[in-house]
């Protein structure tokens, strides 16, 4: 089955919901420059919010791998997602399992070393921008990852929401799929009808694969 991770959350509310409605990971967001940036201690809350079973993933971009160990450590989470360069480091003193970033352009996935990779729980892909870190909002050709074996399991993630998460899970059947923008309202703003239509689009791909 597919795992849902719904990124960029700031209230508990959606925290709740998220969950609620099967959502296998919640993702936190750590970038400065980001609109849904939380301090620690609101991502320390909403982690406490968090059901067991349900992974909290933290999401950093230029942070050294010394803050992101902190960041982890204080509010609580489980898993390390990195929008910047995969450091041997990361994959050896953080302490919890990484998420290594890779960015698609028309050339196709920018990869990380691969000694470094297969110590990784997975490899996302998002759309390639030379201005962001990620969090792009736009899709890439699914097809420059479909059938390909990357030694990890794969998520994507840019510009997916419920009309169009369906076939991209078909096409590249990844372990999980990642979702911000495309479930808001307003940045940080989640809306409870588009998260209950972007899961059962999921869930009704993995049903159709069956």
């Amino acid at each position: 089955m597919t795992t849902v991770k719904i990124c960029g959350l700031m209230r508990e509310a959606d925290v709740a919901l998220a969950c609620t409605l099967g959502a296998g990971a919640v993702g936190f967001n750590f970038v400065s420059s980001s609109a849904r940036r939380l301090t620690l201690e609101r991502a320390r809350r909403l982690a406490g919010e968090t059901p067991r079973g349900v992974l909290r993933v933290g999401v950093f971009a230029s942070a050294e791998t010394l803050v992101i160990r902190t960041a982890v450590e204080k509010a609580g989470l489980d898993v390390a997602q990195l929008h910047r360069p995969l450091r041997q480091e990361d994959v050896d003193s953080l302490g919890v399992p990484v998420i290594a970033v890779a960015g698609v352009g028309p050339d196709g996935p920018e990869l990380p070393p691969a000694a470094r990779l297969s110590k990784c729980r997975a490899l996302l892909f998002d759309t390639l921008a030379a201005d962001l870190a990620g969090g792009t909002g736009r899709t890439f050709d699914w097809r420059a990852v479909a059938g390909r074996d990357f030694g990890v399991p794969i998520v994507i993630a840019g510009g997916l929401n419920a009309d169009n998460v369906a076939e991209a899970a078909r096409r590249v059947r990844p372990w999980a799929v990642d979702v911000a923008s495309g479930v808001e309202s307003a940045p940080g703003v989640k809306d409870p009808e588009k998260m209950r239509r972007f899961i059962e689009a999921v869930r009704d791909a993995d049903a159709n694969a069956a």
